[in-house]
């Protein structure tokens, strides 16, 4: 959405390192990840060893009043993750619909 801004996110990032948490080896898929609980979960769980699979809509729906995620925040989430050490792969998808 033209028009939109971001902020910097505000999450506090622990980087632990060596990752050598209990989730060390694991994948652990995140949706919703550009903000919020998802990017909370995405690095937490990153932090404590996990890679991580992260996806978001990124874009406006109609029905929702509040401005919803963008790519920019995405990426903020990305950058969170590589800050702790962690791998991951994200990408701008809607788990709401299945193609058949």
């Amino acid at each position: 959405m033209s028009g939109r801004t971001t902020s910097a996110p505000s999450l506090t990032v622990v980087n632990r390192g060596s990752r050598d948490g209990s989730l060390n080896g694991k994948v652990a898929f995140v949706t919703g990840a550009a903000r919020g609980q998802g990017r909370a979960h995405a690095v937490r769980l990153a932090s404590e060893g996990a890679d991580v699979i992260a996806v978001d809509l990124c874009d406006q729906i109609d029905s929702v009043p509040y401005p919803m995620a963008n790519p920019d925040d995405l990426a903020a989430t990305v950058k969170l993750v590589e800050d702790t050490g962690g791998r991951i792969v994200a990408h701008e998808a809607d788990v709401g619909i299945a193609r058949r």
